[in-house]
C-alpha cells in the first residue's frame, strides 16, 4: 500500500533460501531523489558570411569536378571499348603477320654451297613459342617485358616509371624511355594495322621511321590496338609476331634470320650465351650488332645473362658457365670478304628478280673465299709497296731540292 500522493515504493525481490537459511522477507528501496539537468545549448559564433561563400563555392566545384570525371571517365570507357573492337575485327590471323616485308632478300651462295652474302632483309623462316629455344624466350621477356604475361597489354606502371625516369633525366615524358610493353612494341611494329603502300612515293625506311615515332596521339591509339591483339591472339601468338618480325641488324628481320646471320645455326639451337646476345640487339640493333663490335655485344649480353638470372631464368651455375663462354661469331659473319663480288653479281643478276618481288632470292656463285681473301691480300701488299716508293721518292726530290 502506498500513501496518498507518494511515490509507489520499489519493490525487490526476496533472496532465494539455500539449504540451512531462512527466507529474508521483501524490503522496500527508497528511489533515488534524481534531478535532471537542463541541457544548455552551446551558443554558435556569428557565421561569416564570406566563410560560408567560399565553402558554398568549394563544394558546387567539387560536385561540378566529380560530375565530369565520371561522365569523361565513362565516355572514355566507351571510346576504347568501341577502338578495340574496331580493330579486334580488323586484325588479320597472327601468322599473317610474321613477315612483313614488301621485298624479298638475296643470298649468295658460294661455290661450296654456303652463304658468304646477303642483300636485303632476311627472313630466316616462321618460328613460333614452342619451337623456338626456351633460353631465348626468356631472354627476349627478360630483356623487354618481364611482366608480359601477367598483364593485359599495358602497363601503367612501367608507363609511370618511364616518364618518371625522362623527366628525371631533363627530357619530355615521352622520350626516350617509352614503357611500352611487348604488346606495344608488336602494335608500333606492325603500324597500328597500316602497311606499307609503295604507291604512296614515300619510302619503305621513311614509313617505318613514321610508324616508330613516339607522340601522345600514337601513344594513345595503341591502348585499344594492345588490347584488341591481346583478347584475339593471345600472350604465346603476340610474342610469336614479335620474334619473327624485330629488326636485329645486319638485314636481319626475325631471330631466326639473325641467328643464322650471326652463329649459322637455327634459333632454336642457339644456348644461353647466345640467346642473351640475339636479345640484347633489341634495344640497339645497328651500335650492339656483334659484325660491328664483338666485345660490345659480349658485354651487353652479360647484362642479359644478370636480369636472366635475377628472374628465375638461369640457375647460378647456368650463369657463371654463359659468362666464362661468350658467344662467338660464327666463321661466315667473321668473314668481311666478298663485299664486292657481291655488288658485282648484283649487277648482273636482271633486274626483274630483285625488283618489287616479295619471294627470297638464292645465287649460287664460283666464290671462294680462301682466293678472295688470297687476291685481297696480294692486292694490299702490292699497293703497299707501291705507296712506300713513292714516299721515299718524295722524300729524296725535297732532299735534292
Amino acid at each position: 500500500m502506498r500513501k496518498p500522493g507518494g511515490k509507489k515504493p520499489t519493490l525487490v525481490a526476496p533472496k532465494r533460501a539455500f539449504a540451512g537459511q531462512v527466507a529474508q522477507p521483501a524490503r522496500k528501496v527508497k528511489p533515488a531523489n534524481v534531478k535532471k539537468r537542463r541541457s544548455r545549448k552551446a551558443k554558435k559564433p556569428p557565421r561569416n558570411i564570406f566563410v560560408a561563400l567560399f565553402v558554398w563555392i568549394l563544394r558546387k566545384l567539387f560536385g561540378l569536378v566529380w560530375w565530369v570525371g565520371i561522365r569523361s571517365l565513362w565516355v572514355g570507357v566507351a571510346v576504347v571499348g568501341v577502338s578495340t573492337a574496331y580493330y579486334y575485327v580488323q586484325l588479320p590471323p597472327a601468322d599473317d603477320q610474321v613477315d612483313g616485308r614488301s621485298r624479298g632478300s638475296v643470298t649468295m651462295l658460294d661455290r661450296d654451297g654456303k652463304v658468304f652474302s646477303w642483300r636485303g632483309k632476311q627472313f630466316g623462316g616462321l618460328i613460333r613459342v614452342d619451337t623456338v629455344s626456351p633460353y631465348l624466350k626468356n631472354a627476349v621477356v627478360a630483356t623487354e617485358d618481364k611482366r608480359f604475361y601477367s598483364h593485359f597489354g599495358i602497363s601503367p606502371r612501367g608507363i609511370a616509371s618511364a616518364i618518371r625516369i625522362n623527366l628525371s633525366e631533363g627530357r619530355g615524358p615521352l622520350q626516350g624511355n617509352g614503357g611500352s610493353t611487348i604488346t606495344q612494341q608488336v602494335a608500333k611494329i606492325l603500324c597500328l594495322g597500316n602497311n606499307y603502300d609503295p604507291t604512296t612515293g614515300i619510302s619503305e625506311r621513311a614509313f617505318e621511321q613514321d610508324c616508330r615515332r613516339t607522340t601522345m596521339l600514337r601513344k594513345l591509339k595503341e591502348v585499344p590496338f594492345s588490347l584488341a591483339m591481346e583478347l584475339k591472339y593471345g600472350k604465346d601468338a603476340i610474342l610469336m609476331i614479335y620474334l619473327n618480325r624485330a629488326y636485329l641488324g645486319a638485314g636481319a628481320q626475325g631471330f631466326q634470320a639473325a641467328s643464322q646471320r650471326y652463329f649459322g645455326k637455327n634459333a632454336s639451337d642457339v644456348n644461353p650465351s647466345e640467346s642473351a646476345m640475339l636479345a640484347g640487339l633489341l634495344v640497339a640493333p645497328s651500335y650492339f650488332a656483334p659484325t660491328r663490335n664483338l666485345e660490345r655485344s659480349q658485354d651487353r649480353a652479360s647484362v642479359i645473362l644478370g636480369l636472366m638470372a635475377d628472374q628465375g631464368y638461369l640457375s647460378d651455375l647456368e650463369l657463371a658457365e654463359a659468362r666464362a663462354n661468350p658467344a662467338q661469331l660464327s666463321k661466315a659473319a667473321e668473314d668481311v670478304s666478298g663485299g664486292y663480288f657481291t655488288d658485282w653479281v648484283m649487277d648482273l643478276v636482271p633486274p626483274f628478280l630483285i625488283k618489287d618481288i616479295t619471294e627470297d632470292l638464292i645465287v649460287r656463285t664460283t666464290f671462294d673465299s680462301r682466293i678472295q681473301a688470297a687476291a685481297e691480300d696480294a692486292v694490299a701488299k702490292i699497293f703497299g709497296q707501291v705507296e712506300r716508293r713513292l714516299q721515299r721518292a718524295d722524300g729524296s726530290d725535297c732532299h735534292v731540292g
